[in-house]
């Protein structure tokens, strides 16, 4: 056959052939080194990228947890503040609550004041009461016969803790005003007359039913003591109560003392007293005084002014 037949080739042709195939393992050695070269350059490549991708979810990461803690640090201030807010809140309950036991307290021992002052009023009632019975039965005892009668200084005048009860014509007479023994001075009086001379201004408030009775009352007091009281009627002035000793402020010694004197005899005798400070303008008040001419500061240092339920 033709396939097994020898084929006859010279020189030229085995060194054709040689030299192509020299030059084909050139080719396929230059293809196996770029192969080579490009697949370490994708690897490279690679892990460039992987790192440049993990460096920023690390970093993504990183950012978050710092967000978080600062999250987690104003949620942390916010609650701080909630419970400083919440013990201040409570601090104001506590505090209310103290108040009002305060004024609850106040008020009972207020209530327990009026009790006993109505309580005192009804004793000085039945003082008055007692001592219009014995001047009725003093009037109506006969008086006893003297042998010569001696010329007596007038009796001073015995000034109650209220005036009292009216006595009728028939039951004063000669004989018992004879009769009856001269009285020492008030312990009131007593204490006061050691400022004899000492100007005086009572305020009568028009407002209270009882006022007009207690100033002539105090008024008796300050004339027997040796003072100088003058009086007014104040109108349409309300919400004083009791009777009030006002002095100017920043008033000498003796004015303070005196203005102290007044208030514990007051006191002594039953009266709801209190001691306060006049208004720098002492020409400025409101609702008007009908009486004498209006005293400066200098004319009646110490000035009275008597309220509702002044006893």
């Amino acid at each position: 056959m033709r396939s097994n037949k020898l084929v006859n080739m010279d020189i030229e042709q085995l060194r054709g052939w040689a030299t192509f195939m020299d030059r084909a393992m050139v080719a396929s050695l230059v293809a196996t080194i770029l192969a080579v070269a490009a697949l370490g350059i994708t690897t490279w490549l690679s892990f460039r990228f992987s790192n440049a991708v993990r460096a920023q979810e690390y970093a993504a990461i990183h950012r978050y947890k710092v967000e978080m803690g600062k999250h987690a640090a104003d949620l942390e201030q916010e609650i701080s503040r909630a419970r400083e807010r919440t013990m201040a809140l409570e601090q104001a309950a506590s505090d209310a609550d103290a108040r009002a036991a305060r004024a609850a307290r106040e008020s009972a021992a207020a209530s327990e004041k009026a009790r006993s002052a109505e309580v005192d009023a009804e004793e000085v009632r039945k003082r008055v009461a007692e001592l219009g019975k014995q001047v009725r039965e003093a009037a109506a005892r006969p008086p006893e016969p003297k042998p010569e009668p001696k010329p007596e200084p007038a009796p001073a005048p015995v000034v109650a803790a209220e005036p009292p009860p009216p006595v009728t014509k028939e039951e004063v007479t000669p004989e018992s005003t004879a009769a009856s023994p001269a009285a020492p001075p008030s312990p009131i009086v007593a204490s006061l007359k050691k400022y004899a001379g000492t100007k005086a201004a009572v305020y009568v408030l028009d407002e209270a039913s009882d006022a007009p009775a207690i100033g002539a009352t105090i008024s008796g007091y300050l004339s027997d003591a040796g003072w100088a009281p003058l009086t007014w009627t104040w109108s349409g002035v309300g919400g004083i109560v009791g009777v009030v000793v006002l002095i100017k402020d920043g008033s000498d010694p003796a004015t303070d003392e005196a203005a102290s004197a007044v208030l514990e005899a007051l006191r002594s005798a039953g009266f709801n007293a209190a001691k306060g400070n006049w208004p720098a303008d002492w020409r400025r008040f409101r609702g008007t005084l009908n009486g004498p001419q209006t005293p400066g500061p200098t004319e009646a240092p110490i000035r009275i002014v008597i309220g509702s339920r002044a006893r």
